[in-house]
């Protein structure tokens, strides 16, 4: 009888556990969904930020195509149409002087030298950069692969400015390679020390292309990936509902300190969203028998370089730009 009432008391608290659980749950994702419709760039495209974001998507696809192992005159046309909307419209609301915006013109002036013996005419472009005169084009670097991985054994500021995504794949990535990177990758902190990442290494063209379908943003070089880790957070690891975002954070901090890892072992790599329907997300774990209670974070293609390649030049923002001081210290 004291056996049965003790079995009942643990079930009722963790019947009390749950329910509480799931109201704060309930209570934490309505705040979520609340902070996200209200702030949304995709929804609010009035705001400076936004707009600023959509163009930086948009030259980026562009200096994709720029950068591509398998690239073909024409490519992106749309994109180009899309993107001149986008700074004509941002220049008329907010002014022309924007480092992010001037970038985006250069690069629209990368891709018509490129194209400057197509025969198809594009007179819109045209039209856009002859009122612009006095910005060059984006010159996306080309680079030797013992350039590319010369700041291995620098400083950390050389080392960390030295890496780069890189879409070009030319040879297999040794097993105890990747095994080397991901262990210099567990000193990512965590919290609590709880360490929720996880990596699921793809090396199956067959799985590869599966998986790639999924995640929708690889033609031009994903074919050539010869390998993919799939960064995944234990959900187990989560104990509360007010931790919510630890599986991406934790997740995301594992894969930065990876993406290191892999640049100092001389291994070409890009980071590729998992911004998916919850439908891919399922095929995906059923796919590589990832278990429920992981969450995918991100996925990296990996390959050794070629000797010679080309790489994005993605300008970054100034320090003054991304920080804000709190507070009466000077």
């Amino acid at each position: 009888m004291m056996e049965f009432l003790r079995r009942l008391k643990r079930a009722l608290v963790s019947f009390r556990e749950r329910a509480k659980m799931r109201r704060e749950a309930s209570r934490a994702f309505r705040y979520d969904r609340r902070q996200f419709m209200a702030n949304a760039g995709a929804l609010h495209l009035d705001r400076m930020s936004a707009a600023r974001a959509e163009i930086v998507m948009g030259y980026h696809v562009l200096e994709k195509g720029l950068t591509m192992p398998h690239r073909r005159l024409g490519f992106g046309r749309g994109a180009v149409v899309h993107l001149v909307n986008l700074v004509d419209s941002f220049e008329r609301r907010f002014g022309a002087d924007d480092p992010q915006v001037t970038h985006a013109v250069a690069v629209l002036r990368a891709y018509r030298e490129l194209h400057r013996d197509w025969p198809e005419p594009m007179p819109r472009l045209d039209a856009f950069l002859a009122a612009r005169p006095d910005v060059p084009a984006a010159r996306e670097p080309h680079v030797r692969r013992a350039d590319f991985f010369a700041a291995k054994d620098a400083p950390f500021p050389e080392f960390a400015a030295s890496r780069h995504v890189c879409r070009h794949f030319a040879g297999p990535v040794p097993r105890e390679t990747v095994e080397s990177a991901i262990a210099l990758a567990t000193t990512a902190p965590s919290a609590c020390n709880r360490q929720h990442a996880r990596v699921h290494v793809v090396d199956s063209p067959a799985l590869r292309d599966r998986l790639f379908e999924m995640q929708g943003g690889t033609r031009g070089f994903g074919q050539d990936a010869d390998k993919v880790l799939v960064v995944t957070s234990d959900l187990s690891a989560v104990r509360w509902s007010w931790e919510r975002h630890d599986c991406y954070t934790n997740g995301g901090l594992f894969v930065m300190n990876l993406c290191y890892a892999l640049h100092y072992h001389g291994v070409a790599h890009c980071i590729l969203h998992w911004s998916v329907a919850p439908e891919a997300d399922r095929a995906a774990h059923g796919l590589l028998g990832i278990p429920e209670n992981e969450a995918i974070v991100q996925l990296i293609a990996c390959g050794m370089p070629p000797e010679e390649f080309d790489v994005a030049a993605s300008p970054r923002l100034a320090a003054a730009d991304v920080l804000t001081w709190h507070g009466g210290g000077e």
